[in-house]
């Protein structure tokens, strides 16, 4: 049967055929040109194509097939150095299959389902700013923590990589105690905790479930039932027979509350029989909540969950409305952007050199990272367009970060400021010190870093782990030997190992050379040379500046916005995306392309989709 066969004949046929179909058109050419290099004893680049080898490991792996597909197009793999290479049938024949698959894929015609998130707990954000919620304080208790994993797309709120162990739970014993006490030290939080005294001795019990039944019902985030109540209320009777006031007494029931795995763990109803099933409206707040806020649904949520309402679509959308105008979004910009785009390192692991870079203190670290949380919640509450981060023509800036870039706006006082820029070089993401920062070494810059960081974070396409073999760039580029370091970097790439992925990647770094390592514009390097920022790109792409480079990203958007939603619907989920949730990307982007890339549709579209709503039996 020919493998050429349009979307509408594709639909007829039923699985299986087209799956031994699959196999048959690329089982014995994979095993032909690639096995040998990406086979079951030799991974190049961690690619495995053995395994390849059938529809179903196809769309489990679909996030490989495009890069496949290009490195064939281009006819840089198999490399020409190989035997015996693919003739142009040969070679059409596996992008026919392939593409066939993708197009599959990204068109919904492959099983659908809204996928299934694991009990997670809390990770160490979430845990601080539900605490601060719930009881006021404002102190983080998870700061003493284990630190928590990423997972998924990258983002330390995915359930699979969110593990306990007897260490954290001893922590989390230590910090509900810590905050109990911190709340009982505050006149004003112990009253907000204790909002009713029993107005005679026959009242106490039932004016202590009305205030653990309150609280109880913010902690674990929905109804609380008898069973529920049952510990809380003993562990009060115990204080109250030892003598302790009202008060006191309540004090154990509040530590217990933070220490309850209903308080610790986001858990979701299962339905037994079914394949898939609707959140119920509490889980369907909590999602939403942890979504924007990284934190538990407020008083108004719990009001329209609790009476069935917030599961209408007008009433999510208002509501999603309402939560992105409260500043506690700004954990959106923290939590999601900061991992996403990577400026969360710049409160962290970033560490320029001091010696090379006396300039780059504390005051300049945070202005860096709060000009990117500022800019990313302004395009959220302001409903900007999320091309507004490759190209615009504004930042946020303090007078310390003014002066670093040398901008012509006077900027005064330490508070960020949106400020207009006239040089468009600097304007995105592109153009920030966190960015630009990160991206760099302690003593240079790194074309390479910078180059793998547009691929992977802007356009979702990353680059393959070098090869072991591969050899190191010098760590300081006045060590040159006569050579600038982009000649240096020339020499390492015509390596035939090395060529096929830099030469992808180091075009988009060189673009950004006139960018020092810590974000500052420079016309000469650390040896007084001047700058090239010259670059192509397979196809004779040329381009010669960060500007330039922003007018070549903003031709791919819609690449760009696929990678953006892929990323939030992941992080909104709390899970890793599978190949069914693709359909689902590509309809968000096409309404994404009509909105004028808003990000506030990117919200609602998130939030009103499959994968937010529902929950299924299985991954």
């Amino acid at each position: 049967m020919r493998l050429l066969l349009t979307l509408g004949l594709l639909s007829l046929i039923s699985p299986p055929v087209w799956a031994d179909e699959f196999a048959d058109a690329t089982r014995a050419l994979f095993k032909k040109h690639c096995y040998s290099c990406h086979g079951e004893k030799k991974q190049k680049g961690d690619i495995t194509l053995h395994d390849l080898d059938s529809l179903e490991a196809a769309f489990q792996k679909h996030a490989l097939l495009d890069n496949i597909i290009d490195q064939i197009e281009s006819g840089d793999m198999p490399p020409d150095d190989e035997d015996v290479l693919p003739t142009d049938a040969e070679r059409k024949q596996l992008i026919d299959a392939l593409s066939n698959v993708n197009n599959r894929i990204k068109t919904g015609d492959v099983p659908q389902k809204a996928g299934r998130v694991t009990l997670r707990r809390l990770n160490r954000n979430e845990y601080h700013y539900t605490v601060r919620d719930l009881f006021g304080v404002n102190f983080n208790p998870s700061q003493d923590f284990p630190a928590d994993g990423a997972g998924g797309e990258g983002f330390d709120n995915t359930a699979a990589a969110l593990f306990s162990s007897p260490t954290l739970l001893e922590k989390y014993l230590a910090a509900a105690k810590k905050v109990i006490a911190s709340v009982y030290l505050n006149p004003g939080l112990k009253k907000r905790a204790i909002f009713k005294q029993p107005e005679t001795p026959k009242d106490t019990e039932a004016t202590a479930k009305e205030i653990l039944s309150y609280h109880a019902t913010l902690a674990y985030r929905r109804r609380v039932s008898e069973d529920d109540m049952a510990p809380l209320m003993n562990a009060f009777q115990r204080e109250t027979k030892s003598g302790k006031s009202f008060a006191d007494s309540l004090r154990a029931p509040f530590t217990a509350l933070l220490i309850n795995p209903r308080f610790l763990f986001r858990a979701e109803h299962n339905q037994a029989g079914k394949d898939e099933w609707k959140l119920n409206d509490f889980e369907i707040a909590t999602r939403l909540s942890y979504f924007l806020w990284s934190s538990m649904p407020d008083r108004e949520l719990f009001r329209l969950a609790d009476t069935g309402k917030l599961s209408d679509p007008k009433v999510l959308r208002e509501q999603a409305q309402r939560m992105i105008a409260s500043p506690k979004s700004t954990a959106l910009a923290r939590h999601f952007a900061g991992q996403w785009i990577g400026f969360e390192k710049m409160i962290s692991t970033v560490d320029p050199d001091q010696k090379r870079f006396p300039t780059f203190n504390d005051n300049l670290r945070k202005a860096m990272y709060y000009e990117s949380v500022e800019f990313f919640s302004h395009l959220l509450r302001k409903d900007q367009p999320l091309t507004d981060l490759i190209e615009s023509d504004y930042t946020f800036a303090n007078a310390t970060l003014a002066r670093h870039y040398g901008l012509k706006e006077k900027v005064t006082g330490s508070e960020m400021k949106k400020v207009a820029l006239h040089d468009k070089s600097r304007g995105g993401i592109i153009g920030m010190g966190s960015v630009l920062t990160s991206t760099s070494l302690p003593l240079r810059t790194s074309p390479v870093l910078r180059g793998v960081w547009i691929l992977d974070t802007l356009l979702g396409d990353p680059a393959p782990p070098p090869p072991p073999d591969a050899g190191e760039l010098p760590a300081d580029d006045t060590k040159a030997d006569g050579l600038t370091f982009r000649q240096q970097l020339d020499i390492h790439r015509k390596a035939p190992k090395c060529a096929n992925c830099h030469n992808r990647i180091d075009p988009l770094g060189y673009s950004l050379e006139n960018f020092d390592a810590i974000g500052r514009w420079r016309e000469k390097d650390a040896n007084g040379k001047p700058i090239d920022a010259s670059a192509i790109l397979p196809g004779d792409i040329e381009f010669s500046s960060p500007a330039e480079l922003k007018t070549l990203l903003m031709s791919a958007k819609n690449k760009f916005a696929a990678n953006v939603t892929r990323k939030m619907l992941s992080y909104a989920t709390g899970r890793g995306l599978e190949y069914y949730d693709e359909a689902v990307v590509t309809k968000i982007v096409a309404k994404l392309e009509k909105n004028g890339y808003s990000v506030q549709a990117l919200v609602h579209e998130i939030v009103n989709s499959r994968p937010f709503l529902n929950r299924s039996s299985t991954r």
